[in-house]
C-alpha cells in the first residue's frame, strides 16, 4: 500500500514538473510579435494604461517595452504620449518610474538594442535591466 501511494505520488509531481514547465513565460516571444495584430495589441495596452489598478498599469508598461525592444521601428505615436502621461501622474512612485523608463525605451530604441535580446522572467527583470542600461548610457564619462 505505501509503496503504490508513493508511486502515486511522483506520478502527481512528474506531472505537475510537466506541466509547470510547459507554461510560457511572462513575455510573449519574438515570433508571436511578429505574427500578433500589434495594433490591436497597443489599444488594449493604452487602454490597461489608464487603469486604477497599478499591477495592470506595470504589466501593461512592460510588455509594451518588450514590444518596442522586439520591434524597434514600431511607430505608434499614441503610446509614447500615454507613457508620459503614467510618468507625471502614476499612482506610485514605482509605477512613474517605470513609465519613465518606458519613455526612455520609446524616445530611444537604439541605446537599449541589446536588451531586444535577451529574455526577461516578469517586469522587475525588465525594468531592473532596462535602468542598467539607462546608468550605463547616461551616467558613464565622456571621452574627449
Amino acid at each position: 500500500m505505501k509503496q503504490r501511494i508513493a508511486v502515486t505520488a511522483m506520478a502527481i509531481l512528474v506531472l505537475a514538473a510537466t506541466t509547470a514547465s510547459a507554461q510560457p513565460g511572462y513575455f510573449s516571444s519574438k515570433e508571436m510579435h511578429r505574427t500578433a495584430n500589434l495594433d490591436k495589441a497597443i489599444n488594449q495596452y493604452c487602454a490597461s494604461l489608464r487603469s486604477e489598478n497599478e499591477g495592470v498599469v506595470e504589466s501593461a508598461l512592460a510588455h509594451l517595452v518588450r514590444m518596442k525592444l522586439f520591434v524597434p521601428e514600431l511607430n505608434c505615436p499614441e503610446v509614447p504620449l500615454a507613457i508620459r502621461m503614467v510618468a507625471v501622474s502614476g499612482e506610485t512612485p514605482k509605477v512613474r518610474h517605470r513609465a519613465y523608463l518606458a519613455s526612455l525605451v520609446f524616445d530611444s530604441p537604439a541605446i537599449f538594442k541589446a536588451e531586444g535580446k535577451q529574455l526577461y522572467s516578469g517586469p522587475d527583470d525588465l525594468f531592473s535591466t532596462i535602468a542598467s542600461r539607462t546608468n550605463v548610457a547616461f551616467l558613464a564619462p565622456v571621452n574627449n
